[in-house]
């Protein structure tokens, strides 16, 4: 039979599930020990034994620096965690490796787990969703799919049964979990399941509600009852004093957080904390409380914030509250019911919370897995027994249709060899019919029922033919999915020389449906010399294209070395790029070099996330000195609306430049994640304040460039250059109304080279340019070569050979160092113009 993965698994900040699909249905597996269907998402290690699960959490009251969790919030990062036991580090994809390992052993009918659809949070990004599927291939895995959980959670609740009619509705998926937020908006499109749009924030859940429980409630408290110097900051680093109390007061703030869920007020007996005594060596033993209202005041402001996100998502695609059905709650962070009233209030729109918030990610997980073939990661295709036969079957596995069309192409000999379908029940047989190249049969579905149908090729003597494919599955009445969406634009950081500045070039664009491909040339900056360590690196960033390269995420870069071509590469040879992302967001990317005739099939290397608290705090400084100069600008063009928003973004600013000079080295916490996105969201508003100023230099530019060009095309261009022109200026109306200053440049940038390409004819410039070379041949890198071509250029001149001096001129500009050939061609190529 044709075997799907059917194993669904929530790999959870706080909690884990493992769930299958069976014949249409979903079963959400039990710990065997204590038959919870969540399994904590802490891994203990005491001597040679490791714990996973509730063990694991108990023992941290003993041990807390020898048990790990909430490492999911560090997945792509080169972060570690150390355990004290070990005298080692572990990674968060080994220790989320053993939590899916454990997962394995939910499942009670003891067939081997070999394959899963493992959910990521929507707003991962590639790195962190790389690293989510090495933990799962670590784990054992044959094969991984990853699913964003705004999905899953859209597939449990539309296929659950007797569910409201879905169909051609849309509404908002808001997963508030223990560590991640996503907030979605979902379609249903003829019977299929759609994101639309897509909010996020990777470091935001009930663990960052924990965090404020004990830093805003719980160490103030603490503090009053004892004498302590920077009780938190010591709490925080993991060589401060009182490090172990972290872990301690982060369970009992958890604890509370859930009973405040059911109860008005909650107890924290601190006389329960072994060891817990202040630096005068005094114990503290008492009893706190915290009241419900205490806890919504500390998160509301966080509320707010994923309300904010629901309202972008809404403005940018044009809807109002009404046009939504409901707003779908999931998550165990939805439990509380203070997330509930205040998300309803604000953005009135009906709150549904009809499923299990806990388990409907993994139910949802493995729905998608009952359509999802196994297919073992880096194995080569099954080589079916006919080799003479090739078979390519296409049907959805999920209709809301009585009847489903199952359609196939057969390459090879077909002569003498049928072909039947029946199904399960015997009520369907498609009878013995030939095996033609074209297959085509209308499949009755039993409605509501998971419908199994055997396949069949025979040969003459009624002999089963394999050819890799035996069954046919159709879930009726269920929801598919059209296809998992990318949460944000993938680029190219290229260097602009007219600028002196880098500029991004789309690759993917954010929301475009996976898997997806993509093409790209580009032209290599320096000369590569054979066998030499130069390499050519462009690195790959992801977030906004209409944004500054420094404020969106570095994922990694594309890399190829002197040492792997066959000759040298010469500058402004031109590189074919060919850019594939899977559905589980595996980016690779083929290389053609057009100089060597070579090609490499992956040159992409991702780049796990890392931030360095220094560099950190020294970045934000200097944040604070950019704003500083864009509000001076803006007061002195009187420009008082920009300011007034400039010094806004500035209050922020200075919070943050706090934070980052209170973080530690150390810092056992995710906080320098955390205040790196803060300065990325910083830096990002400046560019959107500034950017009309950015826009009004790139018209202005624009403009005189064209006027220039205009006179030179018309005093010395040719016919083909005059219908070059008159074409730019065709399209002038779509990029000088444009609010992308880029999209204003790339126009002013062919009318540069078209006034190049004339200039580049006439004796005058042709002269001019060897007189310049003459005057820093100094700076060349082969000296004797260079003297040999200025005293040829000399005589060229001399003779009038225009034709011969103007190579010679690229020959002499191909030996400036590749360090001063960039400012030489910026110099002269703004100086023609």
């Amino acid at each position: 039979m044709t075997k799907m993965i059917n194993f669904g698994i929530d790999l959870g900040t706080s909690n884990s599930l493992i769930a299958k699909f069976d014949k249409g249905s979903v079963e959400v597996f039990k710990n065997p020990n204590g038959f919870k269907e969540t399994l904590p998402s802490i891994v203990g290690f005491r001597n040679d034994r490791i714990m996973v699960g509730d063990q694991a959490r108990t023992y941290a009251e003993k041990d807390p620096k020898s048990v790990a969790s909430r490492f999911k919030r560090k997945m792509g990062t080169t972060e570690t965690i150390k355990i004290q036991s070990l005298n080692a580090s572990k990674t968060p994809i080994d220790l989320s490796a053993f939590v899916l390992k454990e997962l394995k052993g939910f499942v009670h009918s003891g067939e081997a787990v070999e394959a899963a659809v493992i959910t990521i949070p929507a707003s991962f990004d590639t790195v962190q969703s790389n690293a989510t599927k090495d933990a799962g291939i670590s784990a054992g895995f044959k094969h991984v799919v990853l699913l964003q959980e705004p999905i899953a959670a859209s597939l449990a609740y539309a296929n659950k049964e007797k569910s409201d009619d879905l169909r051609n509705s849309q509404w908002i998926v808001y997963d508030l979990g223990g560590g991640t937020f996503d907030v979605a908006l979902v379609k249903i499109v003829e019977g299929e399941l759609t994101v639309v749009d897509h909010e996020g924030d990777n470091y935001l859940g009930g663990s960052d509600f924990d965090s404020m429980i004990v830093e805003r409630i719980l160490v103030p408290e603490i503090n009053r009852r004892g004498k302590f110097e920077d009780l938190l900051a010591q709490m925080k680093s993991e060589k401060g004093k009182y490090n172990k109390l972290w872990t301690v007061l982060l369970h009992k703030a958890e604890e509370a957080k859930i009973e405040l869920s059911t109860k008005a007020s909650a107890e924290i007996d601190l006389g329960m904390i072994r060891d817990l005594e202040d630096d005068e060596g005094n114990a503290i033993d008492t009893i706190l409380n915290i009241t419900r209202s205490e806890f919504e005041n500390v998160i509301k402001d966080a509320v707010d914030g994923t309300v904010d996100m629901m309202k972008k998502i809404l403005t940018r695609n044009s809807l109002q509250s009404s046009d939504l059905k409901f707003i779908l709650m999931v998550g165990g962070s939805t439990y509380s019911p203070y997330v509930r009233k205040r998300v309803e209030e604000m953005m009135n729109i009906p709150v549904n919370t009809s499923i299990d918030p806990t388990s409907a990610i993994t139910i949802g997980a493995a729905y998608f897995a009952g359509s999802k073939e196994f297919k073992q990661e880096g194995a080569a295709p099954k080589a079916p027994t006919n080799s003479q036969i090739k078979f390519r079957a296409v049907y959805n596995r999920n209709t809301q249709e009585s009847e489903e069309t199952f359609t196939a192409k057969v390459e090879g000999n077909t002569a003498g060899l049928f072909y039947r379908i029946s199904n399960d029940d015997g009520s369907f047989d498609s009878g013995l019919k030939p095996l033609t190249t074209r297959i085509a049969e209308d499949l009755p579905l039993r409605e509501g029922s998971f419908n199994l149908f055997t396949f069949k090729i025979l040969d003459g003597q009624n002999n089963i033919i394999d050819v890799g494919f035996d069954s046919i599955q159709i879930a009726q009445g269920r929801y598919s999915v059209a296809g998992q969406m990318l949460p944000e634009d993938i680029c190219l950081v290229k260097d602009d020389r007219s600028t002196k500045d880098t500029r991004l070039d789309l690759v993917f664009a954010k929301n475009c449906v996976l898997p997806t491909k993509g093409k790209r040339t580009v032209e290599i900056a320096k000369t590569i010399v054979k066998g030499s360590r130069d390499a050519i690196t462009i690195m790959v960033v992801e977030g906004p294209s209409e944004k500054h390269s420094s404020t969106n995420k570095p994922i990694g870069i594309l890399a190829i070395t002197g040492e792997q071509i066959s000759r040298d590469l010469l500058r402004g040879t031109e590189v074919d790029l060919t850019f594939e992302m899977s559905e589980s967001r595996d980016l690779t990317v083929s290389a053609y070099l057009n100089g060597t005739g070579q090609e490499f099939s992956q040159v992409f290397k991702g780049q796990a996330r890392h931030v360095d608290t220094r560099l950190l705090a020294t970045e934000v400084l200097q944040l604070e000195t950019k704003i500083q100069t864009e509000i001076e600008d803006a007061q002195a063009n009187h420009n008082h609306d920009g300011a007034a928003k400039l010094e806004k973004l500035n209050d922020e600013l200075q919070s943050l430049i706090v934070e980052s000079a209170s973080l530690s080295s150390d810092d056992v916490t995710d906080d320098r994640f955390k205040l790196e996105d803060k300065k990325c969201k910083i830096a990002q508003g400046i560019f959107e304040l500034t950017a009309s100023k950015r826009i009004d230099a790139a018209k202005a530019n624009y403009l005189q460039v064209k006027s220039d060009t205009a006179s030179m095309v018309q005093e010395s261009g040719n016919d083909r250059e005059r219908h070059q022109l008159k074409e730019i200026l065709a399209r002038e109306e779509l990029h000088i109304h444009s609010t992308n200053p880029e999209r204003i440049d790339a126009a002013t940038s062919e009318l540069q080279r078209l006034h190049f390409q004339i200039l580049a004819r006439q004796p005058d410039f042709l002269v001019g340019m060897f007189q310049h070379l003459e005057e820093i041949r100094p700076t060349m890198n082969d000296q004797a070569q260079a003297k040999q071509l200025i005293d040829h250029g000399r005589r060229l001149v001399a003779t009038k050979n225009w034709d011969d001096l103007r190579d010679v001129n690229g020959q002499l500009w191909m030996l400036v160092p590749d360090t001063e050939r960039a400012e030489e061609d910026v110099r002269l190529y703004t100086g023609i113009v």
